[in-house]
């Protein structure tokens, strides 16, 4: 008995299946691989915003009492100052001095004092500094972007039970308040709660 081929009606039906099943199983791979790629952006911007606020906790746990000179005049005031607008920011910003910097031996040509401040532009959280707290005629900034996309910028600054929107004092405040928008993340905000007594141990004032 002759065997029996297929059809013309069968290949093509037959081709159409696998054209389908093709077609099904590299939309479902082009699913996995965008939602992976939307998982891993998400987790980058996600560690950028963790870093960005562990950096800006770090510097104001490690606040100096030192007054700082700007271009060369006598020591100012205030330790700490805070609001909107200053710093050329395009919301708020605060500026203090920090110690903690290391620089064992001095090796490197800089103190280990910082200048810093922190301001938004262009949809950029900025960290400003200076290699040496006494800035110099002429002296710009270094800056450092610690996040991207960032829409708004609120400092709050704790004093006794209320909160104040700007601060320039000798004195720091208790604690303040970072709000950060952002593009994708929405609002965040965090608490640092500053040294006590606005003493730290072994820091001389001047």
């Amino acid at each position: 008995m002759r065997g029996r081929g297929f059809t013309f009606i069968e290949m093509l039906l037959a081709v159409a299946i696998f054209a389908m099943v093709g077609l099904a199983s590299f939309a479902v791979l082009n699913s996995v691989t965008e939602g992976d790629k939307l998982s891993q952006q998400a987790a980058e911007r996600l560690q950028k915003l963790q870093f960005a606020l562990m950096v800006m906790e770090r510097d104001l746990m490690q606040i100096s009492l030192r007054h700082v000179r700007i271009q060369g005049e006598a020591a100012q005031k205030e330790r700490f100052w805070g609001g909107r607008f200053i710093l050329e920011s395009e919301g708020d910003a605060m500026g203090f001095a920090r110690h903690g910097w290391r620089n064992p031996g001095m090796i490197l040509p800089r103190s280990e004092l910082q200048l810093l401040g922190y301001r938004l532009q262009e949809e950029q959280l900025q960290r400003l500094f200076t290699l040496y707290p006494d800035a110099v005629t002429g002296t710009e900034p270094r800056v450092q972007v610690l996040l991207e996309d960032v829409t708004e910028l609120e400092f709050g600054f704790l004093q006794g039970e209320q909160w104040q929107d700007s601060w320039r004092d000798a004195l720091w405040p208790q604690a303040v308040r970072i709000r950060i928008t952002h593009n994708e993340l929405g609002v965040i905000e965090k608490v640092v709660l500053l040294p006590d007594d606005n003493a730290l141990p072994g820091e001389q004032v001047r």
